[in-house]
């Protein structure tokens, strides 16, 4: 069974969202900045299918608390099993799953159509839950517990180590009805106890007690003592699973949610939809990338059944293809999902590229697209410059940064853009072909930091900074490449050398632009690592104050740190 179509209303931190899922894997990966609901999204899809009539339901679950306005979960799904679909139970309420749910459009399914049933959860100020098959040609049918349990959903979050344990809610229970025979084996048991335990110590009430009787005229046929006494229903022990004498419950977070995932996995070979919130939580990273290929593999060679998780974690979303990728995004209560591929082949290769390399990034709401690793390198030296100036990071406002890919810039800000992210990019201006495809991002009000043409950023850096700076950042690659190196790549400049160190008068405007082109030479760059652009921003970031107000360098610092730190 899989999801195709989930329709929210009113739940918690959701007012609205209407979200299709992919159907080109059988993987569905949650992923977005926090509080982005979705975790919500799961448990939406875990109260559609909820396997017991006993759902608690409370005022906080309504959105905003109002419960004046009535909760509705409504999912559509496919590989839908069998006996659900005949004429005397679902059948006549089949419908297209592309079609939604609105009074007038026909949903009847066409031949050779794949076939879907809705099933909406309602839930008034009353908190009772009420479950229905819907569709637009007939009127709601109620939707029994005991069809409600072949609609299978098995959800994992923090608290796996019930599956380690023969109990109500365990999927154990689902490889062997344990409920007569944990009853008998505890009943037994208790009866050992109770005729075998020693109660004496309490005894010492009984001259009370038969005190008591003479003074209120109740009278004893023997002895008062004190035996243990079986109350039916009460049983209280567990039955679990141990490891020699260690009980698994006791292992790691992590190793019980990996065999909890594995026996839900083994128990759902029939196609259930498998829900696994924060699917990192507790787990090393090969373990957690393990997983996911395993998961992948397992809904492969099943050809049924589906995996929707949700995640934090860079690794999880860097192992995973941007066909399993659902980017989520929450603004006033109305959460929206986005696929990250798309029709465009070269956008999907680039992305595909930037998740395996930035996977940080697509957690965050605001990414800096920065052309290169020079550029990621300077972001960085900013992030520490605001910490110390400003005491406020990048992430104090939910940015983050993502390499570009040199040409392939334009396409990842669009994509990225598509998505509900918030997006600002900042590159060379020494290619006149791409000034066009800067003002098409700047007509959909994308800011463009870059610099007075034909500059690249180190040739901006060295027309803009004082000479002392200049000398400094020349020092800086005297220490990564060898003063030897170096010198030969200013052979035509004059400079005079003296203990390992160059000095260089940069006053005319020619020897500053001379050293900018050597600097970001092809092949010969000085600072094209994020390390070495690191470098190159702290001298810069260090030395802000020389720079003249009016030049481009500070006034492009001065625009992304008010992008930055904006209040939106």
């Amino acid at each position: 069974m899989i999801i195709n179509n989930l329709f929210i209303k009113n739940f918690r931190g959701i007012k609205e969202c209407d979200i299709d899922f992919s159907l080109q894997s059988r993987i569905v990966c949650l992923i977005g900045a926090g509080d982005c609901t979705k975790s919500t999204i799961l448990k939406a899809i875990e109260w559609i299918l909820w396997p017991s009539w006993n759902l608690v339901v409370s005022d906080s679950d309504f959105y905003q608390c109002d419960t004046s306005t009535s909760i509705i979960i409504r999912g559509t799904f496919s590989e839908i099993p069998d006996q659900l679909i005949a004429e005397d139970k679902y059948g006549l309420h089949l419908r297209r799953p592309s079609i939604p749910i609105a009074e007038g459009i026909n949903d009847e399914p066409k031949d050779g159509e794949q076939l879907c049933i809705t099933i909406q959860l309602t839930i008034n100020e009353s908190l009772e839950p009420r479950w229905e098959v819907v569709c637009n040609r007939n009127e709601p049918k109620s939707l029994s517990l005991a069809d409600r349990k072949m609609l299978l959903s098995n959800s994992i979050g923090t608290n796996c180590s019930k599956d380690l344990a023969w109990g109500k809610f365990s999927i154990l229970q689902k490889y062997a009805d344990s409920k007569g025979t944990l009853r008998d084996v505890q009943l037994i048991a208790m009866r050992n106890i109770a005729q075998n335990a020693n109660l004496s110590e309490l005894d010492n009430i009984s001259e009370i007690i038969q005190s008591i009787g003479k003074s209120y005229g109740v009278g004893f046929d023997g002895e008062i003592t004190n035996h243990l006494q079986i109350q039916g229903g009460s049983l209280s022990t567990t039955i679990g699973l141990f490891d020699g004498n260690a009980p698994l419950s006791q292992r790691g977070l992590g190793s019980q949610r990996l065999l909890s995932m594995g026996l839900n996995i083994n128990a759902s070979s029939n196609g259930s939809i498998l829900l696994l919130d924060e699917i990192e939580s507790g787990l090393e990273p090969y373990r957690l990338r393990n997983l996911i290929n395993e998961l992948r593999q397992s809904a492969l060679k099943s050809k049924s059944g589906q995996v929707i998780m949700t995640t934090h974690s860079p690794v999880a979303v860097a192992e995973c293809t941007i066909a399993e990728i659902l980017v989520i995004q929450s603004t006033d209560g109305v959460t929206k999902a986005y696929k990250l591929k798309g029709s465009n082949e070269k956008a999907n290769n680039s992305l595909q590229a930037q998740i395996r390399r930035n996977s940080e990034a697509f957690l965050s709401k605001r990414i800096i697209i920065c052309e290169g690793k020079t550029e990621i390198g300077f972001i960085r030296a900013l992030d520490t410059y605001l910490a110390n100036e400003k005491q406020r990071r990048l992430a104090f406002t939910g940015v983050s940064t993502a390499d570009g890919g040199g040409s392939a810039i334009f396409d990842c800000a669009n994509k990225l853009m598509e998505c509900g992210y918030k997006i600002c990019l900042i590159m060379d201006s020494d290619v006149p072909e791409e000034e066009r495809q800067k003002d098409m991002l700047k007509e959909k009000g994308v800011r463009i930091f870059d610099w007075d043409a034909p500059n690249s950023i180190e040739e901006q850096i060295f027309h803009d900074i004082p000479n002392d700076v200049a000398n400094d950042l020349i020092d800086l690659a005297i220490k990564e490449y060898g003063i030897d190196s170096i010198k030969s790549r200013l052979s035509s400049i004059p400079h005079s050398e003296q203990n390992n160190h160059i000095t260089i008068d940069i006053t005319d405007n020619e020897i500053r632009k001379s050293i900018g082109s050597i600097a970001k030479k092809h092949g010969a760059e000085w600072f094209k690592r994020i390390d070495h652009g690191e470098a190159l921003g702290n001298v810069i970031f260090e030395n802000l104050s020389k720079l003249d107000e009016n030049c481009k360098l500070k006034q492009v610092i001065n625009e992304i740190i008010d992008w930055i730190t904006q209040n939106d």
